[in-house]
């Protein structure tokens, strides 16, 4: 069985999205997804400055990825998490982890500081980062106004 961390590439997006669906419009999110508007969403985030992902690959496929961007803080780069997931049969193995670990690789070469997400509190995503060494920043809030 080969298993690799790489890259993610333009041509994968599609793939991606479809795994995206599969997961987010499941529990515990149950979103509302379409093919269309996840690879919109990916793409996006793919063509934003300073883009940097990386999927895992098993037997062929595509089966975990994380998406984000480095930006300019004034005490220097940080990385933002804006998608991370693992195909539902392979969540609980350390796939994630190895996604983060490599990805925490890669941006400290372009010499980011700090990797920054949002996430659902008190739910198994809020446990993963957790677990992986991430906290909660006690000065930050996300707020919205819905219009």
């Amino acid at each position: 069985m080969c298993k690799k961390i790489s890259i993610i590439e333009e041509n994968d997006l599609r793939e991606c999205a479809k795994i995206y669906v599969d997961i987010f419009n499941a529990e515990p999110w149950n979103d509302k997804w379409t093919e269309g508007t996840a690879f919109n969403r990916l793409r996006d985030i793919y063509c934003s400055p300073n883009f940097m992902g990386v999927k895992y690959t098993m037997e062929g496929g595509i089966k975990g990825a994380v998406f984000g961007n480095c930006e300019q803080w004034y005490e220097g780069m940080h990385f933002n998490v804006k998608e991370m997931f693992v195909t539902t049969d392979l969540q609980g193995k350390g796939i994630g982890t190895q996604l983060l670990k490599n990805i925490e690789e890669a941006v400290k070469d372009v010499d980011v500081r700090a990797i920054i997400l949002f996430t659902e509190k008190d739910c198994k995503t809020d446990d993963f980062y957790r677990k992986n060494g991430f906290g909660e920043l006690d000065f930050m809030a996300m707020l919205e106004k819905s219009i």
